[in-house]
């Protein structure tokens, strides 16, 4: 195995980034501590990679799973791909982004993250975003919100559903004791 590991760390003799020259000195003077640094930090993404690959529940208490709130599944669009399910221009989805009409935020791979299900056709989306961004705060933590099951009244449900449904009201009542959580 050790034969393995010093051809991966090949990729070192390749072109590095550019260092500052305390790493570089660094790197002169403790070889194989930076070596070690190395092969720590790549251990750390790798362990991390997976933790994110599979969701890091696991490493959540068992009482505490429920709380979770999850990320899988939910397709996310970028502005182009929701102007053209919507039927509109880029900007205006820009535009309904800043109003809240339609729940946006920003990522780090693409302009905005764009869950789909609001979109309920062209110039359609689910009303009431707005009100409810409004009462937690922040578009993404409101995103988690209505896609989790919440304990409304009658039976747990997703209050996106309801939303959908026309049940504004109990929504942001249910998005008020959400908002507080996090206050």
């Amino acid at each position: 195995m050790a034969g393995a590991s010093g051809s991966l760390m090949g990729f070192l003799g390749k072109r590095l980034p550019k260092l500052s020259s305390e790493a570089e000195d660094f790197i002169r003077e403790h070889p194989e501590e930076a070596r070690m640094a190395v092969a720590v930090a790549l251990e750390t993404a790798a362990v991390q990679s997976e933790a994110e690959a599979a969701g890091a529940v696991q490493e959540v208490p068992e009482q505490l799973r429920a709380f979770v709130v999850g990320r899988g599944g939910e397709e996310i669009l970028g502005v182009t791909e929701a102007a053209a399910r919507l039927g509109v221009s880029r900007t205006t989805v820009y535009e309904w982004s800043e109003r809240n009409t339609l729940i946006a935020w920003r990522g780090t791979k693409r302009g905005l993250n764009i869950p789909a299900a609001q979109i309920l056709g062209p110039g359609r989306v689910v009303a009431g975003l707005a009100d409810v961004v409004d009462a937690i705060g922040e578009p993404e933590l409101a995103w988690a919100f209505l896609c989790q099951e919440w304990p409304f009244e009658e039976a747990a449900a997703r209050p996106l559903d309801r939303l959908n449904g026309g049940r504004l009201e109990e929504v942001l009542a249910a998005a008020a004791g959400f908002g507080a959580t996090f206050a």
